[in-house]
Order: structure tokens, then C-alpha cells, then sequence
């Protein structure tokens, strides 16, 4: 008999796509489980769902309660959890049909406390993966890692419902959720990995997560720049810097969060020209939070961002809204032998930046383009456009990295082929054909380091020029199509 998994469903106003989730669950592969449907005072017809189909199955439970947010929602689920892992679904979405098992079959082989399976966006029934930002660089290999520092990037991944928790694990520790906290999830997770024996990662499909259409209410995390919901991420940003405050030996993971969450926070920045009432929540609370970290280096997530939060910082929000205001023309200047974001504050002497913050170390968006990209022969020769006195410090690593697996091919450095552009090819292995199927999928990833900084990026639209974006689809090497994958979120090679 398979160990019991109870599913948690936190159901709220959600009538229109109840079915479709409650669906995926009841047809899974992996067949011990329960269903706990917990309805948070719903006012549409989610309730009356719910107790269809509690009459319908003998694993599923329905509960109801008045509204008192997810996070309390998911605290109570946990509670009532049999078995001996627990999963988190949010009830507009889907899980796939192999998605607990592959799930599952790791966790008891690894006898992890948590399983970390590959999630999509689903947005009209099409599945892709444009808007997520670093997550898909966990899940693109297969781990087991005994301690978070042995992959940190583990944190970019702080969703709790493309995961299974062991039971005893969350409960050893008192994991739960902040009560009354939109945002809750992200405090939960990060603790969950910090504290965790063994984390394992799979790279398997497991979870849909549904983008509304336009004109339906949109979920928490879709309506990123209401202020109410910017005041919640600026709450949870301080619970997890407090959280970790008395941990001794965790001030690194703290310091990494806490720069994963300033790059979170700084998405929605651009809300702040056209919306003065936006604009005051989101700079009080920038404010705060800057103030709370302290000495925090800023300097790793960019020149771009450095100065925009040093202008916050200072409470210049005039010229703040400026530079927001300006084409992005990736200008540069080189100054001693180092390159600097060229803006009115890298000279000014009424507003001073300390201009360190403006200088480019490492590729960093809006100052690099991919301007070729086509095959040559039974090759993929690429062409990126950068300065090189931003090359001259880093290390730049081109690769086709799967989606399905654990499979990376790199491209060949062919160093400096004129001023200011580098040159990449790659080859496909001799062997490449075996063992894909008709329709794997290969991203396109740049890998840099610059000293102690690392990072990478997806290649995708904000990263090529224009003219290049007019050739795709491009016949890449083998005649396998080269071009942007939504499904991926950037540049892909599909096999055929």
C-alpha cells in the first residue's frame, strides 16, 4: 500500500475553475491520498461544489469557515493531515496527472522532508513559463541536497504548491504560515528549506499555476501593484528578515532572501510613474525596508537596481520617476577602464550617487543583447553585444539546457570577434538523438561570474535586438527549430 498524501485545497471564490482543479486531483496517478477542501467564506458557488464532491468520493472532505485568509486556511489544512506527506494546492489551479507520484516516488526513496517538483503557468489553456523570474533555474537538474548552502538557489522557489512536505517534519518545527499574511508562503518555504535534512529536486511537470483571464478577479500574486498587496510584500519582507535575527550561523541565507526580495519588490517599481497613490505605498515601504537591512550590498543586483535604490533611499522620488521615465538605451560611459550606467546621476552635484553603484561588473539587462543568433552548417553560432570592459572581469558561459532533464550542452567561447561583440557556437553531440523524444525542449541560458557574483539569465525578448527577433523561427543545428518558447520563457530548440 503507498503511504497516505493529503492534499490541501484552500478554496476561495473559486466556483469557475473548481472542477477542472478538484479533477486533476482525484485522477492522479498516484491513487492513496486524501482531500482536504477547506472554503474560506466563500460568496460564490465554491461551497456547494465542494460538498458535491465530498458526497461523490470517500477521500475527499469538505470544511468551511469564515473568511480568514489563505494562510490560516493552509495552518488548519496541515492540522489535519493523515498522512505522512502533506501537499498545498491553490484551487484555481492544476496538478498533473504523473505530478505526485514523481513526487512522492522521491520523497520515500530519498526519505526527503521536502520534494520540489518543476512548475508552469497555465493561461488560457496554454501552458508556459514567460513570467517566472529565477525559479526556473531550480528545477532544471535533479538534486538531494542535505543542507540549503549546497544549492542557495534553491530559494528563488518559494512557492508552497509545486512541493510535498513530510508531516512530521513540518510539525517538529511548528511550520506554518503567518495568519492573516497574503504573501505567506514565501516565510514558510524559506524556513522550511533552512531548517530541512533533505531537499530533493525534480524536474518533472508537476503543477499549473493559472494566470486568470483579464477581467476575472485576479489572485494575490497577479495584482502585484494594488498598494494593500505591496504593503503585504513589504510585511513579509520584514518577517523574514526578523525570522532569521537570532539564527546563528543563517545571517548569509537571511542577506540572500533579502536580495531575492528586493529584486521582487523592484518589479512593480514602474506602477509608480502614472499612480501618485501607488507611489507613496511603495516608496514609505521601500524606505523602511531599505532602512531595516542596513549595510546591505546592493551592488549585486545591478547598476540599474543599485540606483534606483540609493534614489530611494535618499527620498529622491523626482528623479527617481525621471530615470523610470527614460528610454532604455543602455548607455555606457568608460571611465578608467570601467564601465558605468551613462544617467544624469552618475555627474550631478545636487543629487550625488556614489557612482560605484552605477558601474556594470557583470552582464546586466539593458546594458547586453544577443544580436545573432543563426545556424551555420550542423552548428549555432551566437553573437552577443557587450562592453567590453564589463568582459574584461567576467566569465561568460553560453547553454541549451533541458527542460525535461538533466541533459546541458555549452557552446564553445570563441572569444572577442571585434570590438564590443564575443562569439559562441555550439555542437550538437554525436549521440544527441538518442533518447529524446519528439518534442523535448532545450532553453537557451547565459551563465556569468564576476568575482564572488554569479547569475544567469533566460534568453528571451528584452535580450536580443529586434532585427534578430524577425528571423525566428531559426533551423537550428540537425534541422531542429530554434525560437522563442513561450513554454520555456525564452529562446528554445525543440527536437523533431
Amino acid at each position: 500500500m503507498q503511504p497516505l498524501l493529503s492534499i490541501v485545497v484552500l478554496v476561495y471564490n473559486t466556483a469557475e475553475y473548481l472542477q477542472e482543479c478538484f479533477d486533476s486531483l482525484l485522477n492522479q496517478r498516484y491513487r492513496n491520498i486524501e482531500i482536504i477542501a477547506i472554503d474560506d467564506g466563500s460568496t460564490d458557488d465554491s461551497l456547494a461544489i465542494c460538498r458535491t464532491y465530498e458526497a461523490r468520493h470517500g477521500n475527499f472532505r469538505c470544511l468551511t469557515k469564515a473568511n480568514e485568509g489563505g494562510a490560516i486556511v493552509g495552518n488548519l489544512g496541515i492540522s489535519l493531515a493523515k498522512g505522512e506527506y502533506v501537499a498545498l494546492v491553490d484551487s484555481d489551479d492544476v496538478v498533473t496527472e504523473d505530478g505526485y507520484a514523481l513526487l512522492m516516488e522521491e520523497a520515500l526513496a530519498q526519505r526527503a522532508d521536502i520534494v520540489v517538483g518543476r512548475a508552469a503557468r497555465l493561461t488560457d489553456g496554454v501552458v508556459n513559463a514567460v513570467s517566472f523570474l529565477y525559479e526556473p533555474f531550480v528545477w532544471n537538474r535533479r538534486r538531494v541536497i542535505d543542507s540549503v548552502a549546497e544549492f542557495p538557489d534553491l530559494m528563488h522557489d518559494g512557492f508552497y504548491w509545486n512541493k510535498v512536505f513530510r508531516l512530521d517534519f513540518l510539525r517538529e518545527h511548528g511550520l506554518g504560515m503567518v495568519p492573516g499574511l497574503l504573501y505567506a508562503d514565501r516565510p514558510f518555504v524559506h524556513k522550511a528549506y533552512y531548517l530541512s535534512r533533505k531537499t530533493a529536486i525534480i524536474t518533472d511537470l508537476v503543477y499549473l499555476w493559472r494566470t486568470r483571464a483579464t477581467g476575472t478577479a485576479l489572485s494575490i500574486t497577479q495584482n502585484k501593484a494594488a498598494a494593500s498587496n505591496f504593503r503585504d510584500r513589504i510585511r513579509s519582507m520584514t518577517i523574514e528578515w526578523t525570522d532569521f535575527e537570532q539564527v546563528e550561523g543563517a545571517d548569509w541565507y537571511r542577506r540572500l532572501i533579502a536580495e531575492t526580495n528586493l529584486q521582487r519588490a523592484l518589479h512593480v517599481m514602474y506602477s509608480i510613474v502614472d499612480s501618485p497613490s501607488f507611489r507613496a505605498v511603495f516608496v514609505e515601504g521601500m524606505q523602511r525596508i531599505l532602512a531595516l537591512y542596513g549595510d546591505l550590498d546592493w551592488r549585486p543586483l545591478g547598476a540599474r537596481r543599485a540606483v534606483y535604490l540609493e534614489l530611494l533611499r535618499q527620498g529622491e522620488v523626482g528623479g527617481l520617476c525621471f530615470l523610470l521615465g527614460l528610454q532604455n538605451e543602455g548607455k555606457t560611459l568608460e571611465i578608467d577602464g570601467k564601465c558605468y550606467w551613462k544617467q544624469p546621476f552618475l555627474t550631478s552635484q545636487e543629487v550625488v550617487v556614489p557612482r560605484e553603484l552605477a558601474r556594470i561588473d557583470f552582464p546586466t539587462i539593458g546594458f547586453f543583447h544577443i544580436s545573432r543568433l543563426a545556424r551555420c552548417g550542423d552548428q549555432l553560432e551566437l553573437e552577443l553585444d557587450i562592453p567590453d570592459a564589463v568582459m574584461a572581469g567576467t566569465e561568460v558561459v553560453f547553454e541549451m539546457q533541458s527542460l525535461m532533464g538533466d541533459e546541458i550542452i555549452t557552446f564553445e567561447d570563441r572569444g572577442r570577434l571585434r570590438p564590443n561583440v564575443y562569439g559562441y557556437r555550439m555542437t550538437l553531440p554525436g549521440d544527441f538523438p538518442a533518447g529524446h523524444r519528439s518534442g523535448d525542449l532545450f532553453g537557451l541560458i547565459l551563465n556569468y561570474r564576476c568575482g564572488a557574483i554569479s547569475g544567469r539569465y533566460r534568453i528571451g525578448r528584452a535580450l536580443m535586438t529586434s532585427w534578430l527577433l524577425e528571423d525566428f523561427p531559426i533551423v537550428g543545428p540537425f534541422d531542429y527549430p530554434v525560437y522563442h518558447s513561450p513554454e520555456f520563457g525564452g529562446v528554445g530548440m525543440r527536437v523533431v
